[in-house]
């Protein structure tokens, strides 16, 4: 694959680079896996549980402010180099390695107030740093290539690897931390996690630069003209919220193993049943995609998804087997969303760019790790909301009331179906971007073809293509 520009596919990333991406995201989901334990090692240094949840609850508010406001950082300030992305990645990549260690380097022997003050700040640290890397990480493909088939390859199984460095995290770190304790771990983590980020630094190219795209500085009415006007953002980001926030499995598993099936234990085998399907979409998407348009793969996954609950909730809990075969069926819902929807939002941001003339990629990514974020908090909340709604009895080992046992399932099962039902309407009425012609839309934004071109283009391939052109700016 050469790194050049033709008529056909504009600019493409080598074969290095697509490794290096696919490496990164293992590197920061590694050490993202490891960061998730923060919580217990807050209470084996001496802090109560009721006030872990609240100290880090000062963080988390920052967490869901932050991305916004990067994402107007991103796009609004324009390094010497041209580049829009990598600069930052680079900054956050290094500073990510460091507030880790930090943030698992407080001293048990200090009093309470210094471990609550430590906590709150090398947390608020450690999130900046993951939020400078995470959403530059998302966009950077849309300026390592034009060719929306490559794009699709290099997020997928960037997405892949995600899975793979948090499924390997979630199987070392519960054998090697007890042996060497916490900040030796952290410091291995990052050593390794790093060492995995790093050759994307070092080969990562960015060819559509902000020079490549002749833009001007992005004013904050302008910013808001492009959120208003590109309506495809923001239906996708909908989409992604109501399928994370009904998205109840990962939350309720220990509850539906303990009250269903008399057992916790199920509760490991539930979740890995459902990684399964995931994995496998993910290294196999490259290769559908080259038959079939993205938006159909996935309204075939959310499909499954409905199908899938609706059946289980019908068959019942006490037929395991049937139970794990349908759990599978499900998965392939959730896999699907949590690989193909991310490539969206790359797609919208060359229809934005169409549109406004504006290519606010920065705040279009910074809004999705934000949506992500809100409903990861959410989806706990309205969790454990509907538990409260049925009548159930907190305590371990508490006998529940009679009727439990059938809510929870129901909840477990219907409701990340209907979820996905919902997104399944949304995208058919209102979702109108197809591959083929995002592809037409970004070689205009490029300049490999004219405006006469573009719209003639879309006038066969995209129905709306008159009301394209008319917010397109000359």
């Amino acid at each position: 694959m050469k790194n050049k520009r033709n008529q056909r596919d504009g600019f493409q990333a080598s074969p290095l680079e697509h490794r290096s991406y696919a490496a990164y995201f293992f590197g920061e989901n590694f050490l993202w896996a490891f960061a998730g334990m923060l919580p217990t090692f807050i209470t084996d240094i001496g802090l109560g549980a009721g006030i872990v949840a609240t100290i880090l609850l000062v963080p988390k508010i920052w967490d869901a402010v932050n991305d916004t406001i990067f994402g107007i950082v991103v796009d609004k300030v324009k390094l010497k180099s041209g580049q829009k992305f990598l600069p930052w990645m680079k900054i956050g990549t290094f500073s990510l390695g460091l507030t880790t260690i930090l943030l698992f380097a407080i001293p048990s022997g200090i009093s309470d107030g210094m471990k609550i003050a430590w906590v709150i700040i090398s947390y608020i640290l450690f999130d900046a740093s993951y939020t400078m890397l995470d959403a530059p990480l998302f966009a950077l493909p849309s300026a390592m290539t034009t060719n929306i088939q490559e794009r699709t390859q290099i997020l997928s199984n960037g997405r892949l690897f995600a899975m793979v460095g948090g499924m390997c995290a979630g199987l070392l770190i519960p054998v090697v931390r007890p042996k060497l304790g916490w900040l030796t771990t952290a410091i291995i983590i990052v050593v390794v996690s790093i060492s995995a980020m790093i050759p994307l630094m070092l080969k990562g190219k960015e060819r559509q630069t902000v020079a490549d795209r002749n833009e001007p500085s992005i004013s904050f009415k302008e910013m808001g003209i492009y959120l208003k006007t590109n309506n495809q953002l923001l239906i996708i980001l909908l989409v992604m919220f109501i399928i994370g926030v009904t998205g109840v499995g990962a939350v309720l598993s220990i509850y539906v193993a303990r009250i269903c099936f008399g057992s916790e234990s199920i509760a490991s085998l539930l979740v890995i049943i459902s990684a399964l399907p995931a994995l496998l979409v993910a290294a196999l998407v490259p290769k559908l995609t080259e038959k079939f348009d993205k938006f159909d793969l996935f309204v075939v996954g959310l499909i499954c998804s409905v199908v899938g609950g609706v059946l289980m909730f019908l068959t019942g809990f006490e037929n395991i087997p049937l139970v794990i075969c349908l759990t599978v069926l499900e998965s392939v819902g959730y896999a699907a969303y949590n690989v193909i929807a991310y490539m969206f939002i790359a797609d919208t941001v060359e229809y934005g760019t169409y549109k406004t003339g504006t290519r606010a990629s920065g705040i279009s990514f910074a809004l999705q790790t934000f949506t992500a974020k809100l409903r990861a908090a959410l989806v706990t909340s309205l969790s454990l909301f509907a538990l409260g709604a049925i009548g159930f009895v907190s305590g371990e080992n508490v006998v529940q009331p009679a009727g439990v046992a059938q809510g929870i399932w129901g909840i477990y099962t219907l409701l990340p179906a209907l979820g996905s039902l919902i997104a399944i309407l949304i995208l058919i009425f209102f979702y109108k971007l197809r591959d083929n012609t995002v592809q037409v839309m970004a070689k205009y934004n490029m300049g490999e073809v004219t405006k006469e071109e573009a719209e003639s283009a879309l006038a066969e391939k995209f129905g709306q293509a008159a009301e394209v052109a008319a917010h397109n700016k000359d």
